[in-house]
This record gives structure tokens, sequence and C-alpha cells, in this order.
């Protein structure tokens, strides 16, 4: 059991049975990471290691955010109080736009086809497509696609 508050109740564990030694084999992975960082920056110095690691780091999840934000938010996408909201509803409000030829390639066309992961995250992305082409014949009126270019998409999201 967890000893540490707010975590324990008492009642029961905060990583139960098989979770436990994942989440311990994460925690070693992660003090490995540190560890090995602090080696190289005392090494090598900490310009490479920001140049090296801190830089694509930055890079990289600045772009999942961008591309979480983009297909979770918008203009035509609701926000629904605790009377008007049901999974249905909440499970279409995503946008699918697309993100060009190589980008929807690399992503397994997630954005592109992210109402059907929505729908039913268990379908396999090689499905997608014909997954989302489904909904959108069967759901026309709630199905949301914008097919507005990232940087205009994203600028109409911070303006609204």
């Amino acid at each position: 059991m967890w000893p540490y508050k707010p975590f324990n109740n008492g009642e029961k564990d905060l990583f139960p049975g098989k979770h436990k030694k994942k989440v311990l084999q994460a925690d070693i992975g992660i003090i490995a990471t540190l560890a090995g960082l602090w080696i190289w920056g005392t090494k090598l110095g900490w310009a490479s290691v920001a140049a090296m690691y801190g830089g694509p780091l930055l890079v990289a999840n600045a772009w999942l955010v961008l591309y979480t934000w983009l297909q979770h938010t918008d203009v035509d996408v609701p926000h629904f109080d605790q009377d008007s909201w049901t999974w249905a509803r909440g499970a279409f409000m995503t946008v699918d736009r697309p993100y060009g030829r190589i980008l929807d390639f690399i992503h397994h066309r997630i954005g592109s086809t992210h109402v059907a992961h929505h729908v039913n995250c268990t379908i396999p992305h090689y499905k997608a497509v014909k997954a989302t082409e489904a909904l959108k014949k069967a759901f026309p009126d709630i199905y949301l696609y914008d097919p507005t270019p990232i940087p205009l998409a994203l600028f109409r999201v911070v303006k609204n």
C-alpha cells in the first residue's frame, strides 16, 4: 500500500496488482534517464544537453499539445453542462482535420480520423479511415470535420 498522503486512504492500493511492478519499472527508468542526463551534462556541458535533448523534447511536446488542442478545441465544439452532456455527444465533439499526406502517414491518420478514435478507441489505425467514412455517412449532422489549414485553424482557436 502507498504509505504517503493524499493517496493513502487505508482502503485500497494506489497501484494494484501488476501495476505496482510497472510503476516501479517506470520510476527506475525515470531515475536512470535523469542520471544519464546529469552525467552527460557534467561531462560534456549543459549546453549540449539543452540542444540535443531539451530542444527536441520541447518541440515534440509543443507539437503534441498543438495537435491535441486542435482536435479537442474549436469554435464548432460546444461545451456541455452536466445536464446536457452524454457519452455519445462527448465522443462526437472532437474535430477531424487533415494534417497533410506526410503528417497523416507519420501519425497513422489520428488527426483525420480522431472522431472514430473517440467513438471506439479500440479501432486499429489501419481501419480508422473506413470507420471514419462509416461515421460520416451514419451521423452527417454531428460529425465534425474542418479542412482549414493548421496555422489558420490555430489562429482561429486562439482568437476565439
